[in-house]
């Protein structure tokens, strides 16, 4: 493959991951209902954080309703849009390791973030891609947090104060998403923005940080000063993130087994790279293609021999490490050999990738939140191994083409693994959901979606709230939930309160209530109704009877459909 064919490349994997992945990136239930049906009521009118109670900058959602209002509501708009957004952070990623590195470690690092990171699916429910992601913010405040860093990389290299702007302007609009993203673009920053600050390049210093106050400030006289602050007061108030699902999530729930998880990762990761380097050492003195040729396939059988009884979906736990060693090593470039564009710009990419695994720092992982906060740490580790190693080992005597070609073969063998888990996912998802532009498929839960929206569509119910989750239906079936809340998870509870959801309810009864099953255990609260949200469900029984319940023969799952009790209900014993 000729090394300028790597745009292609990229183009051509991209178009055929899209293809095979069509309609099958959302969970019916969970999470992105959500990403829907808050556009669709924002473009209806409605209000965010007053009509609609929110957890997140306004950013993505008021960006979606504009679509919505200037192209009709539809999963396949949010889709394309995402799409859009995914080439943007394909190209501003090729750009920056070509820089960084070469053409050929920006190819691999690009067909890497496909591959790997922007269509799979690796847990049961879906989201977690860059098609349909569980939260816009993420993936929308990745994008500008990596504008930061590439309009700042052009600013150092053509010395013009637009770019500088432009990459306050960036790290401005990602306040407005989350906060993951926006520490992680500030991270990226400051290290992009040190040699001014030593240099007292003032008109450099007024042009970035102005540029960052221009979108927040605007935000806070359009939308108000809450609205602009978006996740923060929820950060910082705590409780969430205590939550067993998110300290499992960072291995913080089991440190110091994760930990010991990380090192024997780490060993295993050292020993692999030590025959490689062999490999480099030993061809020292070849020729031609034939050596690298002979080294890859040898470490294909090799890895094709550990087979399943490595879980290779746990094979990016040592990144944090990796990073840190990444990020050490440019440090001390830069110390010994200037600090060029290259090496800052290098250090900057560490800093904002070391940030966004915060989350995700002692179970670092490709699956769940890895989809984003884990690719860019990724992607530097192979640069890495594809670009700076094999360089460094050409300085030195030996053959880094040995090396490198080894680390292909290995890349090689851990994206077909994810690929394969992903290809069992999808094997699952037999089911058409929703009419039109918003259909996708589904595994067999899609069948209960759809008799919920069938039922929806024959009835005379105006409004519908859907417990604790499952917004979907409300979007799919166009009937609104009359309450501000959207979903009625743990999270949810921290941060509006059970006794505001009653609240709600008695302000604006839903004419029908469906009740989804739901295990929430991974929350440590137990089940909607016992363990948490107890003081809605007692509202609900005492206010609702079943009316009926959605069922599939030979399956256990179901939806209860709940209605208003009548009078005679009342006097009931």
């Amino acid at each position: 493959m000729p090394v300028s064919g790597g745009p292609l490349l990229l183009a051509g994997t991209g178009f055929a991951m899209l293809v095979w992945t069509w309609g099958a990136w959302s969970d019916p239930l969970v999470d992105f209902g959500r990403e829907l049906y808050v556009p669709w009521r924002l473009a209806e009118g409605e209000g965010l954080y007053t009509d609609i109670a929110w957890f997140n900058g306004p950013l993505s959602q008021h960006w979606n309703a504009l679509l919505f209002h200037a192209f009709g509501p539809g999963l396949s708009v949010l889709v394309w849009s995402n799409v859009l957004v995914l080439v943007t952070c394909l190209v501003m990623l090729y750009g920056l390791i070509h820089r960084l590195s070469d053409r050929l470690t920006a190819t691999v690092a690009g067909m890497v973030f496909l591959l790997v990171f922007a269509f799979g699916q690796y847990v049961g429910i879906g989201n977690y891609n860059w098609i349909t992601p569980y939260s816009h913010e993420l993936t929308h405040g990745l994008a500008l947090s990596l504008g930061v860093l590439v309009a700042l990389e052009r600013w150092r290299r053509t010395g013009s104060t637009v770019f500088a702007v432009l990459g306050g302007v960036a790290l401005g609009l990602c306040f407005l998403t989350k906060v993951e993203p926006f520490l992680a673009g500030a991270a990226a920053g400051a290290v992009m923005m040190s040699p001014a600050i030593r240099a007292r390049e003032v008109r450099a210093l007024l042009a970035f940080f102005g540029g960052a106050l221009i979108p927040i400030v605007a935000s806070a006289l359009l939308l108000g000063a809450h609205e602009t602050l978006g996740a923060w007061p929820s950060v910082l108030a705590g409780g969430v993130a205590e939550l067993p699902f998110y300290q499992a999530g960072a291995g913080l729930d089991q440190p110091r087994a994760r930990l010991v998880e990380m090192l024997v990762w780490s060993g295993f990761w050292l020993a692999a790279l030590a025959l490689p380097l062999a490999a480099g050492w030993l061809g020292r003195d070849t020729a031609g293609p034939g050596p690298p040729l002979a080294a890859a396939s040898i470490a294909l059988l090799a890895l094709a021999a550990l087979g399943d009884r490595v879980p290779w979906l746990d094979a990016l736990r040592p990144l944090p490490l990796a990073t840190l060693v990444a990020g050490a090593g440019l440090v001390i470039s830069g110390r010994r050999g200037g600090w060029s564009p290259r090496t800052v710009t290098g250090l900057a990419f560490a800093a904002l990738a070391l940030v966004l695994l915060l989350k995700m720092l002692l179970r670092a992982r490709a699956a769940h939140y890895g989809f984003a906060l884990v690719m860019p740490a990724s992607l530097l580790v192979v640069t890495a191994l594809v670009g700076w190693l094999p360089r460094w080992l050409d300085g030195r005597g030996l053959r880094g083409e040995m090396f490198r070609a080894c680390m292909l073969a290995l890349l090689a063998f851990v994206a077909l693994e994810h690929i394969s888990v992903t290809s069992a996912w999808m094997s699952r998802k037999t089911e058409v959901v929703g009419t039109g532009r918003d259909t996708f498929r589904s595994d067999v839960r899609g069948v209960f979606v759809n008799h919920a929206v069938e039922y929806l569509a024959a009835s005379d119910a105006r409004t519908v709230a859907v417990l604790p989750e499952g917004v979907q239906i409300n979007y799919l079936a166009r009937v609104p939930n009359p309450t501000p809340y959207v979903n009625f998870m743990p999270p949810e509870e921290i941060l509006f309160g059970d006794a505001a959801w009653v609240e709600a309810f008695r302000q604006a009864p839903p004419d029908v209530i469906l009740i989804v099953p739901k295990d929430t255990s991974e929350y440590g609260r137990g089940s909607f109704g016992s363990g948490y949200g107890r003081a809605l469900a007692a509202w609900v029984a005492a206010e609702y009877v079943p009316e009926r319940a959605i069922r599939v023969d030979g399956l256990t799952f179901e939806i209860v459909i709940l209605v208003r009790r009548r009078p005679v209900d009342m006097e009931d014993p």
